[in-house]
């Protein structure tokens, strides 16, 4: 395996923050401004990824409450709006994470971020956590860009840092970020406590269930 390594890209939700908590608040914010229940906390796993509209949906799935996609832009709406100024509240970084990117750092290595989670929100975050100095790049979801799987994200990630594919590594928790990595070549590591799931069909190059065993690596 390179230990030549000149780029690591991390997933952002569930890969460097617990982001969870925050989330689920704001779907159920969302919930009870249209007279719903509020979802538990223990089912979080099965309902975040994909983005607000992603996640209002399953939300009424697992209610089995109808969802009228009339409402959709609206519901989206109050959920960006409320998450945008909770963002962090709840929010955490995994364990070790920090210790990972103190260690990039010093070792001059380019640090990326790429997610599906809004441009905006993604820096807000970052920037709320007083992690900014860290990342030389975050790319999110803005405009008409694809979003992951899709292999765009990752692409412009590779091209503004301008490192080669097979210097760069990149770290998730979920098959949007193991597909592009590997359709790209590059190497692609997969974080077991997140909240994405695997399918065997499609294989990291590398699991790993804390993030300080990425320090083998460089």
């Amino acid at each position: 395996m390179n230990k030549n390594f000149k780029c690591v890209v991390f997933d952002l939700d569930g890969t460097l923050i617990d982001s969870g908590p925050d989330l689920l608040d704001s779907l159920n914010f969302v919930l009870k401004k249209n007279n719903l229940k509020a979802i538990s906390g223990d089912v979080i796993g099965n309902l975040v990824g994909g983005g607000a509209e992603a996640m209002i949906k399953r939300g009424y799935a697992f209610l089995g409450e109808k969802l009228d996609n009339k409402k959709i832009p609206k519901l989206i709406k109050t959920f960006l709006q409320y998450y945008q100024k909770n963002c962090t509240k709840k929010t955490k970084l995994y364990p070790n994470v920090m210790k990972i990117l103190i260690l990039l750092k010093s070792k001059n290595i380019k640090v990326c971020i790429c997610t599906n989670k809004k441009q905006y929100l993604a820096e807000k975050i970052i920037q709320n956590m007083g992690l900014n100095k860290y990342f030389d790049l975050i790319v999110g979801s803005q405009n008409s860009m694809k979003l992951k799987p899709h292999p765009d994200m990752l692409n412009k990630c590779v091209d503004s840092l301008n490192v080669q594919y097979n210097e760069t590594i990149f770290i998730g928790d979920s098959l949007n970020d193991i597909v592009p990595a590997n359709e790209l070549g590059i190497v692609s590591v997969f974080v077991t406590y997140g909240y994405g799931k695997m399918n065997t069909s499609v294989n990291a190059n590398i699991e790993i269930s804390d993030i300080i065993d990425l320090k083998s690596y460089f």
